[in-house]
């Protein structure tokens, strides 16, 4: 113990606030003027890089402050660390610094902005940061991967392919302008975005990540097993449906062509509305739709529907099995009471491959 007074609680984001960070996003992605970088040093950058900047500049803030549990993130003096990282002269880092500074607060929470070179912050061992904002152009991807993961922070770039080389968020130029995350990065640096910015940005997902989880839910059909009750026949098919999450939606599809399982075709049903979700037997709950997990859930107890997440905290929540990335791979972790609740028994060559909760939410050894 070193005596030092801890920083109050930052208050709960509530519905007003939350509406209101939303309402600042979209105006944002429309091109309200909220923040500009000066004329003057960023001319060293390429005009296509120097445009991205003033963007980023813009999203940053509303990208930070859509980080779920933003408050825990504050350092020993009670304020966001924001380190802006640079590779040679930093000159565009230092309008980028005083163009920070001057937002002062993001939910009402002080921001402390600081610059560091990449060379630094590679070894970098201070204040644990909220977030780094990169600066420069061409850094290399293990480096923005590895400061994600390492500090546990959000690590920024606004620069074409950053996201897709393994920044956390950055911004997406396509029909319109608008953020853009990887979610597998975002993971692996512990970071979760606000129901509200995921359904607002532009979601990027390596296709391997999304390839491999539809492959776990086809294989699901040879080591799980429904009731005859949910069948209408003998013959009739397993239905896979997919909320939050088109991506996965179109792989799954493809995937399911001509398969079987127990003499069974799979296929892909539709489920967008809450008549559909007890028709199915594998309901896979994207964290885009975890505004609405709570309803499906409630929607389907009872019924012998596989409940399927991509997070830990579905399971808590109810869900039977989730899919998430432990040891850098793709492990299930799964709730094997709650199926046998609703009749659906799950193989034990799964479960050995699988990470065992309890109902309490708590690992089992």
């Amino acid at each position: 113990m070193t005596g030092r007074t801890a920083p109050a609680p930052a208050p709960a984001m509530g519905p007003s606030l939350q509406a209101a960070v939303r309402v600042l996003l979209l105006g944002l992605l429309i091109g309200a003027q909220i923040l500009l970088v000066p004329q003057g040093a960023s001319e060293t950058l390429w005009r296509e890089d120097a445009q991205r900047m003033k963007v980023g500049l813009k999203l940053f803030p509303a990208s930070l402050a859509a980080v779920e549990a933003l408050e825990r993130r504050r350092g020993p003096d009670g304020k966001l660390l924001v380190l802006v990282a640079y590779s040679g002269t930093g000159a565009a880092a230092r309008e980028a610094a005083a163009g920070l500074k001057s937002v002062a607060t993001i939910r009402d929470l002080p921001l402390r902005v600081a610059l560091v070179s990449a060379v630094e912050l590679d070894v970098y061992a201070g204040d644990r940061p909220a977030a780094v904002f990169v600066a420069s152009v061409g850094l290399e991807p293990r480096r923005l991967r590895a400061w994600s993961e390492r500090q546990r922070a959000l690590v920024f770039s606004p620069f074409a392919d950053a996201v897709e080389e393994g920044a956390v968020a950055g911004v997406r130029v396509a029909d319109r302008v608008r953020p853009s995350v990887n979610l597998v990065q975002a993971r692996r640096a512990g970071i979760r975005f606000k129901p509200y910015f995921l359904e607002e940005a532009y979601a990027y997902e390596p296709a391997v990540d999304v390839e491999l989880r539809a492959s776990f839910l086809v294989n699901f059909a040879l080591f799980i097993h429904w009731p005859s009750s949910a069948f209408d026949a003998p013959s009739a098919p397993l239905r896979y449906c997919v909320l939050g999450n088109a991506a996965l939606s179109a792989s799954l599809g493809q995937a399911l062509v001509k398969e079987r399982a127990s003499g069974r075709p799979l296929r892909l049903a539709d489920a967008r509305g809450a008549a559909q979700w007890r028709r199915c037997h594998l309901l896979y709950i994207d964290h885009r739709a975890a505004e609405l997990a709570p309803r499906v859930l409630a929607a389907v107890e009872g019924a012998p529907v596989l409940t399927v997440g991509d997070t830990e905290g579905l399971v808590q929540e109810g869900a039977m099995v989730s899919l998430v990335h432990l040891g850098g791979r793709l492990r299930p972790l799964i709730n094997p009471a709650a199926a046998e609740r609703v009749g659906i028994r799950i193989s034990s060559k799964l479960l050995r491959i699988a990470t065992l909760v309890s109902d309490s939410g708590g690992r089992e050894p």
